[in-house]
């Protein structure tokens, strides 16, 4: 029994002489070292071992001849007949006679070769999952725990890279990020990491770094289950996202941006041809709903062009600025002021009708609109007015503009004050408005 036992072991046994000769092998072990019984016991384990092993192989045998170990084991390489490197488990230990004298060895090897390579490729596999978690330790902070956040089994330099800190902290207790959350976004993530069992996240919030800088993080979290289905590990990763979130405030600034200019004058900051229409269709339509009347006054600069020929444009320009800036200040919160092109400016009473208005021109009289110059004199600046209260039978606002322009013109024409079409008109004289006797009068 005991012989078939030997020969039928399904792993490699063999018993070997002191000098390291095999004296007797199994089928096994043949198989393994690819020799034939006879040829294999005419060679020790010297031969046969890869020499990067022998040194640790015989300094345990040593220790086994010398009575300090009963036995040992070790994983090691032998060199196969067709000198193939192949890796086996070598558990040895020591036969001796009725007087305590080695006698011989008894050698058992388990093929572990598929094993070892499976773990050489594991290492590898291993070695560039952590370079590529390295590669992304400078933006992003990754790291593995166990589903209850009772411990910490991984984490990335990616958490001393964003947070400025020691991830120590975070193996003594694995939420230790959350005291750094800003705290207005604190009590939202504690809320998620203190939920049991733990869900898959996905969230933004802001942090402080050890310097006290803010920085926003995108944070996910993903359960991990085993192979009965049981949560088994949870993984974290983290990205630092401050430089797009800045990139995408910078856009939102520059579309704000574009989307003032696209509504402004230029000069003078008001808003331009086409916003001003779309204020005024809002405003008809909102008075087509039966609410309150609003007053349209149309303004025109007297003689403007006279200003840019004997005192250039850029006076030109600061006697535009000076008079929406002086006109500007003589209207409500709720009215509008927009320029129509070159001199001309229209004024939105809002939910002003006409009587009501009064006060408005009574204001308007009050207020000087002279530019004064560098030399120290005064340029007076003059308009002229003319203003529509709505009513229904106006439908659109180029037919609210017209009749709020030629009211303007008409004064004009009644006071005898050029329009655009006299070229050769001398400069005003007067820093008001000119008016009549009332206001009805005022041109």
């Amino acid at each position: 029994m005991f012989e078939k036992t030997f020969h039928f072991c399904a792993v490699g046994l063999a018993h070997v002489g002191l000098d390291g000769r095999f004296i007797r092998v199994n089928k096994k072990l043949c198989e393994f070292l690819g020799y034939p019984r006879n040829e294999l016991t005419q060679l020790n384990f010297q031969q046969l071992t890869a020499p990067d092993h022998l040194h640790a192989d015989l300094a345990h045998l040593e220790r086994l001849l010398k009575g300090e170990v009963d036995n040992y084991a070790l994983e090691k390489q032998y060199v196969r007949s067709d000198g193939q490197l192949i890796w086996g488990k070598l558990t040895v230990s020591l036969v001796r006679d009725g007087r305590g004298n080695p006698e011989y060895f008894i050698s058992v090897v388990e093929d572990i070769d598929e094993k070892k390579r499976i773990e050489t490729e594991l290492f590898k596999v291993d070695a560039l999952f952590s370079k590529i978690v390295s590669a992304f330790s400078e933006r992003t902070f990754i790291w593995v725990a166990t589903p209850d956040l009772s411990k910490l089994h991984y984490v990335n330099d990616g958490y001393n890279n964003i947070y400025g800190r020691n991830e120590y902290e975070l193996f003594c207790k694995p939420t230790a990020f959350i005291n750094h959350i800003h705290d207005d976004d604190r009590s939202r993530v504690a809320k998620i990491f203190n939920q049991r069992p733990l869900q898959n996240w996905d969230i933004q919030y802001r942090i402080f770094d050890s310097s006290g800088q803010v920085k926003h993080l995108h944070d996910r979290g993903s359960l991990i289950y085993d192979a009965s289905e049981k949560q088994s590990l949870i993984l974290g990763t983290a990205d630092d996202i401050t430089k797009e979130k800045a990139q995408q405030q910078a856009l939102m600034s520059a579309v704000a941006k574009l989307e003032r200019l696209s509504k402004t004058d230029s000069l003078t900051g008001l808003a331009n041809r086409r916003e001003i229409f779309n204020q005024l269709n809002s405003e008809i339509r909102r008075m087509q709903r039966g609410q309150k009347k609003s007053t349209l006054v149309y303004v025109d600069l007297d003689n403007f062009k006279g200003i840019n020929d004997e005192f250039g444009h850029t006076v030109g320009d600061k006697a535009l600025i000076h008079f929406t800036s002086t006109m500007g200040k003589l209207l409500r919160e709720s009215d509008r002021f927009g320029r129509i092109g070159g001199d001309e400016f229209v004024i939105l009473l809002y939910g002003t009708e006409d009587k009501e208005a009064e006060a408005f021109f009574e204001r308007v009289l009050c207020n000087p609109f002279g530019l004064t110059l560098d030399n120290g004199h005064s340029l007076p600046i003059a308009f002229s007015l003319g203003w529509i209260e709505w009513n229904s039978g106006i439908g659109s606002v180029q037919a609210w503009l017209d009749m709020a322009d030629e009211a303007m013109y008409q004064k004009k024409r009644r006071h005898g004050i050029e329009t655009d079409d006299a070229k050769e008109s001398e400069l005003p004289t007067s820093t008001a408005p000119d008016v009549g006797d009332n206001i009805e009068d005022a041109v």
